[in-house]
């Protein structure tokens, strides 16, 4: 794979890809303020998609030295346990320090969700919210996009944060050849904070799964493999989602998070996909106070019946059931039709797990 750079808006990181297929597709990064100009964003951008298509990385232009180097961690990092991954190598030009930033703010990736929602809600060196527009809601998806920028601008203002907005088309590239929660989301989170290391010297990653699952698209080691000497990512100790909404369930402005991806009814949360009934589920085991817009009923066991379990979501309820009654919230029946549901589908995944006590 080759990266040829092309000339962009001083808020716009744009390249042009070269598969060894022969297939070519530029890309694009917009922020809603000045981007860095180095290109070591796209060489961590590119680096699993790389690894999975088995292509060695060339790219047209200087990278800095500790770009490389965090590059060569991150790829170990990956191949510890993605066997769908190669090891690839990397021709660049020149080695530079022309463009190693000297930034003051430190950031957030934020979606709106109950992960990120908590890592704001905890975290107060926060001072600014990074949100990518072209991650879980396609770049194409204008209204999901508006109705979620705008439940997420409420809350940067009722947390007194500032924003920062990131538009990218990268997964018109990556999907097809990665999954993405899997394989390559902590990866595109690095590559977009990249993108921003002159105005943020450090940014946090609010971890999707508890210490207990497996090492997945994104993971401490990983973050701090893509730090570089000039901006540091960091993610914290994952925790059970329910322990997250204990923590943030007693805050009238939890009804602002947005956990939902399908838009399906013209609502920020539909209420009835996998992420809605799971968040319903768990902000009803820790008996929260305030709870997301449209998540703020039980699911009924018809509601559970009719919901397309993935692989993952046994390992989740499992983690926050148990966690909700070694902390004295002993109601969980629904819950746990709704683990015994989820192990159906899951159990080929994860093995023989046990059910929860």
């Amino acid at each position: 794979m080759r990266i040829v750079p092309v000339v962009s808006l001083p808020n716009e990181s744009k390249v042009k890809i070269h598969l060894d297929s022969g297939q070519s597709i530029e890309l694009w990064l917009q922020a809603s303020v000045e981007v860095s100009r180095s290109l070591d964003c796209w060489l961590f951008l590119m680096l699993p998609i790389c690894m999975a298509l088995g292509e060695d990385l060339e790219i047209e232009g200087t990278i800095a030295a500790s770009a490389l180097v965090s590059f060569h961690n991150s790829q170990r990092e990956l191949l510890l346990e993605h066997p769908n991954l190669n090891q690839i190598s990397i021709k660049h030009q020149a080695l530079s320090d022309a463009y190693l930033p000297s930034a003051s703010r430190v950031g957030s990736f934020f979606s709106g969700g109950l992960d990120s929602t908590y890592t704001a809600e905890t975290e107060p060196e926060i001072d600014t919210f990074v949100i990518v527009w072209g991650f879980d809601i396609p770049h194409t998806n204008e209204r999901h996009w508006k109705l979620t920028s705008d439940l997420i601008a409420t809350q940067a203002s009722q947390m007194g944060k500032e924003q920062i907005l990131v538009k990218t088309n990268i997964r018109d590239l990556s999907n097809g050849i990665l999954q993405w929660g899997r394989d390559y989301h902590g990866t595109a989170l690095a590559g977009v904070a990249n993108l921003l290391s002159n105005h943020l010297k450090k940014v946090h990653i609010s971890p999707s799964h508890s210490v207990e699952t497996k090492r997945w698209g994104q993971f401490p080691s990983l973050a701090k493999a893509f730090s570089t000497d000039y901006q540091q990512l960091e993610e914290h100790r994952g925790l059970v989602r329910s322990e997250k909404a204990a923590a943030v369930g007693n805050k009238p402005r939890s009804v602002n998070i947005r956990v939902c991806y399908r838009n399906v009814s013209g609502t920020v949360n539909c209420g009835t996909c996998i992420k809605c009934v799971r968040t319903r589920l768990e902000f009803d085991l820790v008996k929260a106070k305030h709870r997301p817009v449209g998540l703020d009923t039980k699911a009924s066991f018809t509601e559970l019946l009719k919901v397309k379990y993935e692989r993952n979501d046994y390992v989740f309820f499992l983690d926050s059931i148990n966690w909700a009654r070694n902390n004295g919230f002993k109601q969980t029946l629904i819950p746990r039709i709704a683990a015994g549901l989820a192990r159906l589908n899951s159990v080929r995944f994860y093995g023989h797990i046990k059910p929860p006590e």
